[in-house]
């Protein structure tokens, strides 16, 4: 089961997202934070498959940068950290709606999504204006601009809010972070000097 498990961790994200639209459509009544959640949870399950399958290929662009060798396994096993980190920011303010302080991490995530993969174009050195994952990316920064928009415009959330939204994106996302690079057996405090090695090659 858990060998089952860590091969299919992105199919298994991808059925538990789909039962979760599923299920909400069928309660319907949702309220506008719910709607917006069942929109993340979409893109980021597209985001997953367009970053891995279709067309794939940021895993490797990551093991190329650190320099260590990824087997099929290890790659899909790197998927079980990423989606209990997803169903974690999503499920929670689908269920807790009224309390709209739930929703601002993964608004973060969304808009961190899109900025990441700009600057891994030049990071990763990629042809043409493109990293895998990009497309749906950009669309999960662009509805995190339009439920900020909307947050603030109807005075939903205050600003203190958003302090502990983003600090809390920020700590899950290092801690999921931490844990891939303990599973490829790399130390997280030596990636930022892997990131300046990888800008400073022509």
């Amino acid at each position: 089961m858990i060998k089952f498990i860590r091969f299919y961790a992105l199919e298994i994200y991808t059925v538990i997202s789909m039962q979760a639209l599923v299920i909400a459509g069928i309660v319907g009544d949702l309220s506008v934070i719910q709607k917006f959640v069942l929109v993340y949870i979409f893109l980021f399950v597209l985001h997953e498959w367009e970053e891995m399958r279709y067309p794939g290929g940021f895993a490797d662009l990551i093991a190329k940068m650190i320099g260590v060798g990824l087997d099929e396994k290890m790659k899909r096993q790197s998927r079980i950290t990423t989606s209990i980190l997803l169903l974690t920011f999503t499920i929670t303010p689908l269920i807790f709606h009224q309390y709209p302080i739930t929703i601002l991490p993964l608004a973060f995530l969304g808009l961190f999504e899109g900025l990441v993969h700009i600057f891994a174009i030049r990071l990763f050195k990629c042809p043409g204006f493109y990293s895998p994952g990009l497309v749906t990316a950009e669309i999960q920064a662009i509805v995190s601009i339009i439920l900020f928009v909307y947050l603030i415009r109807n005075n939903i959330a205050a600003g203190f809010d958003f302090v502990i939204g983003f600090v809390c994106m920020v700590v899950c996302f290092v801690l999921m972070q931490r844990t891939l690079t303990k599973m490829v057996g790399i130390k997280y405090s030596d990636l930022p000097k892997m990131l300046k090695k990888q800008l400073e090659k022509k």
